[in-house]
C-alpha cells in the first residue's frame, strides 16, 4: 500500500481567495504537473466554503508529464506532482493538444453516465440540456456523438460554446413549449430542470446538486418520470474509464476544430490562477468554457 497520490498542490483555496503556492521538487517515482483542467462549478463551491472553512487545494484535474512515455491525467489538485503508479489516471498521448484533452475530459463525464441512456435520448423531440459550463458543452457534444438529431441548450452564459454546433438551438429561458422526454441538468440545480420533464420522461442529473439541494418526490410520482444520477464515477472500472477517454479523445480531435471556434479555450500561466479565481468569483468571470493552467 503506497501514501498519498500526489503532493505539491499549487493553488490552494484559503479565506475566499486562491493562493499560490511555490513550486517543490518532483520525488523519484512521481510525475511533475505540466497543465491543469478548471472546473469552474465545482472549484467555486469549495472556494466559497474556505471563506469560513478549512483550506482547500484547487482543482482535481492535471496532466503529468512522466519522465518517459505518455502523459498522464490524473485525478490530483491543480499543479501538483502525481504518482506513477495511480490506476486512475488517463494516459494522454504527446501529440494531443490540450484543448483536444480539455473538451474530452468534460465530454467523458456525458460518456460514462449516458450510455445506458443512449437510445432514450434519441428521440424525435430534442433533449434538453440545462447550463452552459464545460460540463454542459461536453454533454452536449456527447449526446451528438451519440446520433442525438437535436439538442436545446438552456443558459445564460453570454457566449456560449454551443453556439459553434451545428442542429443545437441555444435558448437564455426554457421554452414556452410542451414537456420534453429527456431533460438534462448539468447545473446542480435540478428543480428547473424537473419543471421541463414530460410524463413518463427522464430526468439526468449531470451537474453535481448542493448537499442540501432537494427535488420534489411528490412532483417525480406525478410525472411517473425516471430521475438518474449521473456521476462519471459510479459503477465504472478504472478500465472503462480510460476505453472511453480514449474513445471519446479521438471523436473529439476529428470533430471540434480549435482553430476555429472563437471563446471556447483560455490557456493561462499557472502563476496567474490567483487573479484568474478572483475574476471567476467576481460578477465579471472569465466566459471561456475550458480553461488551461499551465505549469511547464
Amino acid at each position: 500500500m503506497i501514501g498519498p497520490m500526489h503532493h505539491g498542490a499549487r493553488v490552494i483555496f484559503r479565506r475566499g481567495a486562491a493562493t499560490l503556492a511555490p513550486p517543490g521538487p518532483v520525488l523519484l517515482g512521481w510525475s511533475a504537473a505540466h497543465y491543469s483542467l478548471v472546473s469552474p462549478g465545482t472549484e467555486l463551491r469549495q472556494l466559497a466554503a474556505t471563506a469560513t472553512g478549512r483550506d482547500h487545494a484547487a482543482g482535481y484535474m492535471t496532466v503529468v508529464d512522466p519522465p518517459e512515455g505518455e502523459l498522464r491525467l490524473a485525478p490530483v489538485p491543480h499543479g501538483a506532482s502525481a504518482h506513477r503508479d495511480d490506476h486512475r489516471a488517463l494516459p494522454v498521448s504527446r501529440a494531443t493538444r490540450p484543448e483536444h484533452v480539455a473538451v474530452a475530459r468534460f465530454q467523458l463525464m456525458a460518456a460514462l453516465s449516458l450510455g445506458p441512456w443512449a437510445a432514450r435520448c434519441r428521440t424525435d423531440e430534442p433533449v434538453v440540456v440545462f447550463g452552459g459550463g464545460p460540463v454542459a458543452v461536453g454533454c452536449v457534444l456527447e449526446l451528438k456523438r451519440l446520433g442525438v438529431a437535436r439538442v436545446m441548450a438552456v443558459t445564460r452564459h453570454p457566449h456560449p460554446a454551443m453556439w459553434d454546433l451545428p442542429d443545437v438551438s441555444v435558448l437564455t429561458q426554457p421554452p414556452d413549449t410542451a414537456a420534453h422526454p429527456v431533460v438534462i441538468d448539468c447545473t446542480g440545480r435540478a428543480a428547473q430542470a424537473l419543471a421541463m420533464v414530460a410524463p413518463g420522461g427522464l430526468l439526468g442529473l449531470l451537474g453535481t446538486p448542493a448537499d442540501h439541494a432537494r427535488l420534489s418526490a411528490a412532483a417525480v410520482h406525478r410525472l411517473g418520470a425516471a430521475v438518474v444520477g449521473l456521476h462519471e464515477l459510479a459503477g465504472h472500472s478504472d478500465e472503462s474509464r480510460q476505453a472511453a477517454f480514449q474513445a471519446v479523445v479521438r471523436w473529439v480531435a476529428t470533430t471540434v476544430d480549435i482553430d476555429a471556434v472563437h471563446g471556447w479555450f483560455a490557456r493561462i500561466p499557472g502563476e496567474q490562477a490567483g487573479a484568474y479565481y478572483a475574476t471567476l468569483a467576481s460578477a465579471q468571470r472569465p466566459t471561456p468554457s475550458f480553461v488551461i493552467l499551465e505549469w511547464s
